[in-house]
């Protein structure tokens, strides 16, 4: 569990770990240095349940992959699941069930399941969506995976001997892709079909603020590191699910009326697939354009 100033959220998130109807487990959360009352009710929570340990940063905050690389070398446990300190667990089975299905099938190197999104950003209420592979996919080999971001990290179980951490990771903006992409090299991932975690959007998290440009150029590092990393044959994926991501991103930056950065992400999108947009879709990719040049106010009906 990666903490950082989650003073308002942290009590939820370790009471549902506690909750869980699998028991033998350990807790390690990683507290980086916060400025609220984290460390404080994680150390509590800590001395009334033994099974509970705490990793604080007292020279300062280390970030969130060397947090989660301490955390990692710690672990002892043949399974790792990731719940950071704003999200909580919202199926009591959650481990049992995924515990399960890799005791039953070797070949599996890690299972998700769907999770909630709560947007507590919106007025006057939260807003809930979900993250999660189709119904009827509950078995996801590595080609899936770069095609979609099929799970949130808070959903994930994986087995210990498949988490890598080279050195490339560090320079990433993210760990949950990566590390999924790094572990679908030794198995398949199991999904489950049901919500087993909820993630809180809120103001002080870190990827809600970020501008659809400023998105965009940290997928764009991310994949063009996996192209590098990862086996040749796999490159064209890459290349075409970082179009998709980025035509999601020219979507956003559209309806906001951000016309520079809309042409800032549509380039990057033919740069990223030349073949997709300028010849197999080039409709939309010449529509994305002229909203972009046109004198008139972008609008979206």
């Amino acid at each position: 569990m990666l903490t950082y100033n989650h003073a308002a959220f942290l009590q939820q998130a370790i009471a549902s770990v506690q909750a869980q109807t699998l028991q033998a487990w350990e807790l390690l959360i990683g507290e980086d240095g916060s400025t609220d009352h984290t460390a404080t009710i994680a150390l509590k929570s800590a001395a009334t349940d033994a099974r509970i340990r705490v990793f604080s940063s007292p020279g300062g905050s280390l970030g969130f992959h060397r947090n989660f690389a301490r955390l990692l070398e710690a672990a002892q446990a043949p399974y790792v699941a990731f719940l950071e300190g704003d999200d909580w667990w919202s199926e009591p089975r959650k481990l049992d069930l995924q515990v399960s299905l890799l005791e039953q099938d070797p070949t599996l190197a890690f299972c998700g399941g769907r999770t909630l999104v709560l947007d507590q950003r919106l007025i006057p209420g939260p807003h809930t969506a979900s993250i999660g592979p189709s119904s009827d996919c509950l078995r996801l080999a590595l080609p899936d995976l770069i095609g979609a971001y099929s799970f949130h990290f808070s959903s994930v179980l994986m087995r210990r001997d498949v988490l890598q951490l080279p050195d490339w990771i560090f320079r990433q903006y993210c760990l949950d892709r990566p590390l999924y992409l790094l572990a679908a090299l030794r198995g398949d991932a199991a999904a489950l079909d049901q919500p087993v975690s909820v993630y809180r959007l809120h103001q002080g998290g870190v990827w809600a603020p970020l501008s659809p440009l400023q998105r965009a150029w940290r997928s764009r590092s991310l994949f063009g590191a996996l192209r590098q990393n990862f086996p040749r044959h796999y490159r064209r994926c890459f290349q075409l699910a970082l179009s998709q991501i980025l035509w999601s991103y020219l979507a956003d930056a559209i309806a906001q009326g951000q016309r520079w950065q809309t042409l800032a992400i549509l380039l990057m999108g033919v740069e990223a697939a030349p073949g997709l947009r300028l010849f197999r879709q080039p409709r939309p990719t010449a529509g994305s354009l002229w909203r972009v040049l046109s004198p008139l106010p972008i609008v979206i009906t």
